[in-house]
C-alpha cells in the first residue's frame, strides 16, 4: 500500500486489516520524507528516488501474486511503476491518482515556484488540502492513528518532480499489468476528468474504472468505505482468476470494462 502525499501508512491500518482478513499479507510503504521514514519531510531531489524506495520494499516482500494499492500520490507512484514495466506485479489498484489537480496552482505562483526551484528547492509551501476535502466522515478521520505524522506542505522541488511525472503519465498512458482506477466525484483534490481521460487512453492487459458518486478524495475513509474495499477485493480476485485461466491451455477472453456508480 502506498499512501498519498503528506500522510502515512498508519492511516491505512483498517485497509490492511480488511485485506488480511481476506487472506492477503499486507505491507504499507512510507517513501522517504513521509511518516516515520527518513529524509527531509516532503522533499526529494529526483522522482526516481521515490520509486527506488517502493522497489526496495517490493523486493523485500518477494511474493506472488503481488498487487499494489496506491492512493493519490501513491496512486501516481503505482502508475509510474506500471508504465516502467515493473516486473512481477499482478495488478494495480489506484485510488484518486495525482494525474492533475482539481485546483492547480495559479500561473503567478508557478512562476515564483519555478524560480525557487532553482534558488531554494527545499522551500516549503502549503498543499491547500483540508480534512474536509478527504472524507465526509470526520469521526473516522479523527480515529486514525498517529495524526501528528501528517503534514500539509510540499517543497517546490518535490512538487515539480511529481507534477512532471503526472504529465509524462498523461502523455503516454500504458501499464504492463491490469489496472483498476477508482475515484470519487466530486474529488476536491485530484481531477476526475484527468483520471477518466487517462483511463480511456490507457493501454493495459485489462482495465476498469469505478466512479463513486458523492464520495470525496479518500474513498477508503468515506462513510461507505466497506463497499469500496469490497469492490477492490472483488477486482483483485477476478484478476487472479483471469491470470490463472490465461496460464491454462485454451483461449481466454479479455474484456475492458468501465463501471460507474
Amino acid at each position: 500500500m502506498l499512501p498519498g502525499l503528506g500522510e502515512h501508512t498508519g492511516r491505512y491500518i483498517h485497509v490492511g486489516n480488511f485485506f488480511q482478513k481476506a487472506g492477503f499479507n499486507v505491507l504499507g510503504i512510507d517513501v522517504r520524507g513521509q511518516g516515520r521514514s527518513g529524509g527531509r519531510p516532503a522533499q526529494v531531489d529526483r522522482y526516481d528516488q521515490f520509486l527506488e524506495d517502493v522497489r526496495a520494499a517490493i523486493h523485500i516482500v518477494n511474493v506472488s501474486p503481488l498487487f499494489v494499492l496506491g492512493h493519490s500520490f501513491g496512486g501516481q507512484l503505482s502508475l509510474a511503476l506500471a508504465a516502467r514495466d515493473e516486473p512481477n506485479i499482478a495488478g494495480y489498484v489506484v485510488s484518486g491518482p495525482w494525474l492533475a489537480l482539481t485546483k492547480p496552482p495559479t500561473s503567478w505562483l508557478l512562476g515564483v515556484a519555478s524560480l525557487l526551484n532553482v534558488l531554494y528547492p527545499n522551500c516549503r509551501f502549503p498543499t491547500g488540502i483540508e480534512r474536509g476535502h478527504n472524507s465526509s466522515d470526520e469521526a473516522h478521520l479523527d480515529s486514525l492513528a498517529d495524526l501528528d505524522l501528517n503534514h500539509k506542505f510540499i517543497t517546490v522541488r518535490a512538487f515539480f518532480e511529481i507534477a512532471g511525472e503526472a504529465r509524462r503519465l498523461l502523455s503516454n498512458p500504458r501499464a504492463n499489468a491490469p489496472v483498476l482506477i477508482a475515484q470519487g466525484r466530486p474529488d476536491p483534490v485530484t481531477s476526475v476528468e484527468a483520471s477518466i481521460e487517462f483511463y480511456q487512453r490507457l493501454e493495459a492487459p485489462a482495465k476498469e474504472l469505478i466512479i463513486y458518486e458523492g464520495f470525496l478524495h479518500e474513498l477508503h475513509n468515506e462513510k461507505d468505505r466497506a463497499r469500496v474495499l469490497e469492490d477492490y477485493l472483488s477486482w483483485i480476485e477476478k484478476t487472479m482468476l483471469l491470470a490463472k485461466a490465461s496460464a491454462e491451455p485454451g483461449p481466454v477472453q479479455k474484456n475492458t470494462v468501465k463501471s460507474e456508480r
